[in-house]
């Protein structure tokens, strides 16, 4: 299917589906013969918890490794991709759960430049993180390096898969502007974290 076009955002009716738990087979395949099922409940759009690759296989995905590599524990990329097809056949959208706050240990970018924790030297990651409920390493979203990373990572994801969204997971961490012990400012308009955000939704 290559002239898929997403239902409109405000008729959107999104089901959130964790691929290990929601089939006992847990793989692509499986999953494809479900959505006659979600079809029918009038869902039109399925935002897939992460499947970029991540460490270990008990987890629901916030601890990515290898963004631009899909977890081998749900199946092959050619059976995503069958996944998507199907999806799209059916008049559903395919959105993504992304996790661009932070990283795990086995990521490259996390080992360039590592000393138990990131070096003052990296251009993609915070020494320590600005905030207070961070896990992994914490990325910095005012860098150069980092956003034109996250730019290649959402564009391959939407060039190679044609998947039709990403949902982003802790999004109030992409601000360099607060710091780990004024949570309260996390709920405040904050002016740097919404011009991450518009530089990511242009990609």
């Amino acid at each position: 299917v290559t002239d898929f076009q997403a239902p409109p955002k405000e008729r959107l009716t999104v089901y959130e589906l964790l691929v290990r738990d929601f089939i006992e087979r847990h793989d692509y395949t499986t999953l494809i013969d479900t959505l006659d099922y979600l079809q029918n409940l009038g869902i039109n759009a399925i935002e897939l918890m992460p499947v970029q690759e991540f460490e270990g296989n008990i987890s629901w995905g916030y601890n990515p490794s290898f963004h631009m590599a899909l977890d081998k524990y749900y199946g092959p990329v050619n059976e995503f991709k069958r996944f998507i097809d199907s999806c799209h056949a059916r008049g559903m959208a395919v959105i993504l759960d992304v996790v661009y706050n932070h990283a795990f240990g086995q990521c490259p970018l996390v080992q360039l430049y590592f000393d138990g924790k990131p070096t003052p030297e990296s251009p993609y990651f915070n020494v320590d993180a600005t905030h207070p409920f961070n896990v992994g390493y914490d990325f910095n979203h005012e860098s150069e390096a980092t956003r034109r990373y996250i730019d290649q990572v959402m564009t391959y994801w939407l060039e190679e898969f044609r998947v039709d969204g990403f949902r982003f997971d802790l999004s109030k961490g992409f601000t360099q502007v607060n710091n780990p012990d004024d949570v309260g400012a996390w709920g405040q308009y904050d002016a740097s974290r919404i011009a991450i955000l518009k530089h990511y939704a242009d990609v």
